[in-house]
């Protein structure tokens, strides 16, 4: 459904005003704060019909209106221009102190909250899920006597770093020429793959060789085990703040959904295949206790690869321009980041 232009300025217009102050917005208040040209009561016409055609309500016996989730997804859609908006943001946001958590769980951590902290709202984060990822390198490391070092990395930029003890001494260029050995047998293949092709080649190598494929082993499962499918939430808290969730009720929906991680995963997993940043209002969420937020949804990733949701949760009533730009930020900050781990993985 499209808008004459006139229709769709007012739409923005009590968006945006709602946007800001929390409160049904009567033709009065476009009158003052907005040239229309028009009467007030042309106004309130164009907002009975805007009305009539779903974009607005008016709650209780309030004369003023505020939007519905189908008048946010048209705002959303086809109302604001994020590039054309977004150059005082742009330049808040290249001034704030970047993430440098170099532990993954310390990264993912600072990244829910750096999202939380720009745009008030709760930060969401999903850690890189390795059943899916791929290996990328592995390096043996002879340090004294029968120890030895194996860093194993994934294309997440997850670097696994074991220390082993051997049953027997090795010189180091025969564990180089096993690392090649292993890179050319494990290229491309998921980490579930990975274990499966170890598993086969230990029964064929030698003693010495099938323990440090054992080992190797282990390293790929750590790596799953810590790592896979962390969902990160920074700054809950602050949504008890806004008049949305002044309730108990209110608050206890929003906390059990909080706590349902596996819900949470669903909903961001839904925004993996498209591209760029997601947006779901309202209803448009099928979890009900999520119903009356937004998320603000992107993902990053690991050279060509997604390996990660994260966004921002939110009542309906929020800051989208900013939240979208906060949201496609950090998305490749942690994107250029992983890929900082990552190298710094292969150059140990």
């Amino acid at each position: 459904m499209d808008l004459d232009d006139r229709n769709r300025k007012v739409l923005q217009a009590v968006i945006d005003s709602y946007i800001a102050s929390g409160m049904p917005i009567g033709s009065s208040v476009l009158v003052k704060t907005y040239d229309f040209g028009v009467s007030s009561a042309t106004l309130r016409n164009i907002m009975a019909e805007l009305e009539e055609m779903g974009f607005l309500t008016h709650p209780h016996t309030s004369a003023g209106r505020v939007p519905t989730d189908l008048g946010y997804r048209y705002y959303i859609d086809a109302l604001i221009n994020i590039e054309k908006e977004s150059g005082d943001l742009d330049n808040q946001l290249r001034r704030t102190p970047s993430l440098h958590g170099d532990d993954l769980d310390e990264l993912m951590e600072e990244a829910s909250r750096f999202l939380a902290t720009l745009s008030r709202c709760a930060g969401v984060v999903v850690a890189p899920s390795e059943s899916e990822a791929k290996y990328r390198h592995i390096e043996f490391i002879r340090l004294r006597g029968t120890q030895v070092l194996i860093i194993f990395v994934t294309e997440g930029g997850i670097v696994q770093n074991k220390l082993i003890d051997l049953d027997e001494g090795i010189w180091q260029q025969d564990l180089n020429r096993f690392s090649a050995y292993l890179e050319e047998e494990l290229e491309h293949r998921t980490l579930n793959e990975v274990r499966q092709r170890l598993v086969e080649k230990m029964q064929e190598e030698k003693a010495l060789f099938a323990q440090l494929m054992d080992e190797t082993y282990r390293a790929s499962r750590e790596v799953q085990e810590k790592d896979s499918e962390k969902v990160y939430i920074g700054g809950a808290s602050q949504m008890l703040e806004t008049p949305e969730f002044a309730t108990v009720g209110q608050m206890r929906g929003l906390f059990k959904a909080f706590e349902d991680k596996y819900m949470l995963l669903k909903l961001l997993d839904r925004s993996v295949a498209a591209q760029g940043i997601k947006v779901f209002i309202g209803s448009e969420n099928p979890y009900f206790e999520m119903q009356g937020c937004s998320l603000v949804v992107g993902t990053y990733h690991a050279g060509e690869n997604v390996v990660g949701t994260l966004g921002v949760i939110g009542p309906t009533r929020m800051q989208y321009k900013q939240v979208i730009q906060v949201v496609d930020y950090t998305s490749k900050l942690l994107t250029k980041l992983l890929a900082e781990r990552f190298q710094r993985g292969i150059e140990k």
